[in-house]
């Protein structure tokens, strides 16, 4: 009984501070300020469930949803290729190194609409975007971690006979995967910032769409709702890349300080 009430107040102490700003919110809604403004919790409550019945919002969010996996897979995918070359080949490093950190420094608010004019407003676009935010990300992840191996361990492999692709399962990827873990975590954020930047500048539909649309008509409860169900997508796509990296590191021995 002991240890069952232990482990409901761990899965209870995080929601707490949540919890208390949420009745501190209503509460300010209800005496000391204005709720056209700021919103209050009550009503935000009532109007996601309502849009959760209906298919409006699912429609935006399955268009968000798709231009930040497929934006997201294409970034990681290429950031992680080049990353990788880049890593195992010093001259190639040296040649496109700087290119790639003055494409990195650019803002990509910057070129946002240079992409939209390049890929129409529709998904495509959006794609580009934070795939472009994604990529850089993921680069600088597997290229830090190649570069941060320890040559002895490559060596070793090499003596007992490993193969180039053993050295790459065996060495290469276990030594770089908390790097790439990180790397994915962190793009995560961005592709979701990606996606909504891109839809606030041109857009038919998505989540970005919806909070813009509430805004041009001064409806702070639904942009609140808006902001809801991206912190969902955001903590549902960090949920499964963290459920990954505690398993893919397992293997490691946890640290602890003090």
């Amino acid at each position: 009984m002991a240890t069952a009430r232990i482990g409901l107040g761990r899965v209870i102490r995080p929601f707490i501070p949540g919890i208390l700003l949420l009745v501190l919110w209503e509460l300010g809604a209800l005496y000391l300020f204005d709720p056209r403004f700021l919103g209050q919790p009550s009503k935000i409550i009532a109007s996601f469930a309502d849009h959760a019945m209906g298919p409006r919002i699912w429609r935006h969010v399955w268009v968000t949803l798709s231009e930040i996996v497929v934006g997201y897979a294409i970034g990681v995918v290429l950031g992680a290729a080049l990353g990788y070359l880049l890593g195992v080949r010093e001259d190639l490093a040296r040649l496109f190194e700087p290119y790639i950190i003055i494409l990195n420094g650019i803002p990509k608010v910057a070129i946002a609409p240079l992409l939209i004019v390049i890929f129409g407003i529709g998904m495509a676009s959006k794609v580009a975007i934070v795939a472009s935010l994604v990529l850089f990300l993921m680069f600088y992840g597997v290229y830090v971690g190649i570069r941060t191996i320890d040559v002895d361990f490559i060596y070793q492999a090499r003596i007992m006979g490993v193969n180039r692709l053993g050295e790459i399962r065996h060495v290469v990827l276990p030594a770089i995967m908390p790097n790439v873990l990180v790397a994915m975590k962190t793009s995560a954020v961005y592709a979701v910032i990606g996606a909504i930047i891109g839809e606030f500048i041109a857009a038919q539909a998505g989540l970005g769409y919806f909070i813009l649309d509430a805004s041009g008509t001064f409806n702070v409860t639904d942009i609140w709702v808006g902001v809801v169900y991206l912190m969902i997508l955001l903590f549902a796509l960090t949920g499964l890349i963290g459920m990954a990296e505690r398993r893919l590191l397992r293997w490691l021995p946890k640290k602890t300080i003090g």
